[in-house]
């Protein structure tokens, strides 16, 4: 802004300097056209101006009031010749054509203030005062030809007051309007200034409630799983009990009833269907409640560590099924430290996974690695199955089963994750996440 202001200051001044210029020195041409017009006639057929005329202009400009305005003067011819001047010793000489005598050539009235470098300008130039220097064109009185140019120096004190008012006043006028328009942008920015900083304290008001609704909400996700791993834990403890139980006492006194049944009935053609129905009826029984009792036992994964845990899981797959698999193992055991929910969330998830590939994918191969890092641990399954579209997988099954959802859920109760890779016939890779650390 302080440019800008420098700028139209200074193109204002000069317009207004230029302007005035232009008035006084058209004002004064016209008066002094209306005394040197019928002097100079004789030179459209002379390049000289005679002796009365000369006299003439002696006394216009000696003995007059003018003559106390006007310091010097001269008559020029178009080729740049001086035919009169005030001055005597300039008068015949020729000097170079200015932009001020060409403008005055074609027609129009030049003016100056203070423009004395030429070099016919040294008397002027040695007064040291302010003068206005005017060309005026003379014409011819039927013709309307220029036929000389009259250049005059009027003593200028009162317009360079005027001019130095006139500057000083559009100055003025320029620095209030600026000073009001910074005044008024400095207003709207220190008014922004104070929005933004409220702004921005509210912000770091609502940064601060978030940071601890976040804290609050990370405290009390660790504590949903830390209440989830113990409640896995312990319903799958129950389980195992109760798989035990049923192992060791229905199961066992099913049998006894059995054997004991087998002494007790006729044997042969004497044994009627009824007993024979019964005795069906025990085996049937016993051989639900052993398969139910395998399904809910678990060994003691208390005292597995990962590798020894992993393995466990893919040896007791392998003794029922086909499937060939492979264990790799990037992980130091002695160094992951799980608690048993994470413990058995991974070996429901080797049991799922090996399943799925062997029954439903139908793979010949299947690779387990396990990868242990600073923060989290992962075991992925990957197999060379048929794949399949995980979208349209993620549901429950039809036999009751959970069967991808459930592991999804498993993993998510105590904090970690699933992620499925698989497109049809172009295998499948599962992979599940646990954080370390967790409670």
């Amino acid at each position: 802004m302080a440019s800008a202001m420098l700028i139209v200051g200074t193109w204002v001044s000069s317009r207004i300097e230029q302007a005035v210029i232009e008035s006084q020195g058209a004002s004064a041409a016209v008066y002094l056209e209306s005394f040197l017009s019928p002097l100079s006639q004789e030179l459209a057929e002379n390049d000289t101006l005679s002796q009365p005329a000369q006299r003439a202009l002696i006394e216009v400009f000696g003995q007059t009031a003018l003559g106390e305005r006007i310091v010097s003067y001269k008559i020029w011819k178009p080729d740049g010749t001086v035919v009169y001047a005030s001055d005597a010793n300039i008068i015949g000489h020729s000097f170079e054509i200015t932009p001020d005598l060409e403008k005055a050539l074609s027609g129009q009235v030049s003016a100056s203030f203070e423009a004395l470098d030429e070099l016919e300008n040294r008397a002027e130039a040695a007064l040291g005062i302010p003068l206005l220097e005017v060309y005026t064109p003379i014409r011819e009185s039927w013709t309307g030809r220029i036929i000389a140019v009259a250049e005059f120096y009027e003593r200028a004190e009162t317009l360079e007051n005027e001019l130095a008012r006139a500057s000083r006043n559009s100055w003025l006028l320029v620095g209030l309007i600026f000073l009001a328009s910074g005044g008024l942008l400095y207003g709207i920015v220190l008014a922004g200034g104070r929005l933004i900083a409220s702004q921005r304290q509210q912000l770091q008001a609502q940064l601060k409630e978030t940071k601890a609704i976040s804290a609050q909400n990370v405290a009390l996700r660790k504590r949903a799983v830390s209440a989830s791993s113990r409640a896995i834990a312990q319903a799958e403890r129950t389980l195992r009990r109760v798989g035990s139980d049923l192992h060791d006492g229905p199961a066992q006194y099913m049998a006894l009833a059995s054997l004991r049944l087998d002494s007790a009935l006729p044997q042969g053609e004497h044994q009627n269907k009824d007993a024979e129905q019964v005795k069906n009826s025990l085996k049937q029984a016993l051989l639900e409640i052993r398969t139910i009792s395998r399904g809910l036992a678990l060994p003691d994964l208390d005292e597995l560590d990962i590798e020894r845990l992993t393995k466990r899981a893919v040896q007791e797959f392998s003794n029922l099924s086909d499937l060939e698999t492979r264990v790799n193992m990037a992980c130091n055991p002695n160094e992951t430290v799980l608690n048993y929910a994470q413990k058995l969330c991974i070996y429901r998830f080797l049991q799922e996974t090996l399943a799925n590939a062997s029954r439903h994918a139908r793979a010949e191969k299947a690779d387990v690695n396990v990868r242990c890092e600073s923060a989290a641990i992962s075991v992925a399954v990957q197999d060379s199955g048929r794949g399949f579209d995980p979208t349209s997988a993620l549901k429950l099954r039809s036999d009751g089963g959970q069967g991808l959802l459930g592991m999804i859920d498993r993993a998510e109760s105590i904090g970690g994750a699933v992620d499925i890779q698989s497109q049809p016939d172009n295998g499948t890779t599962i992979t599940l996440t646990l954080p370390l650390g967790e409670p």
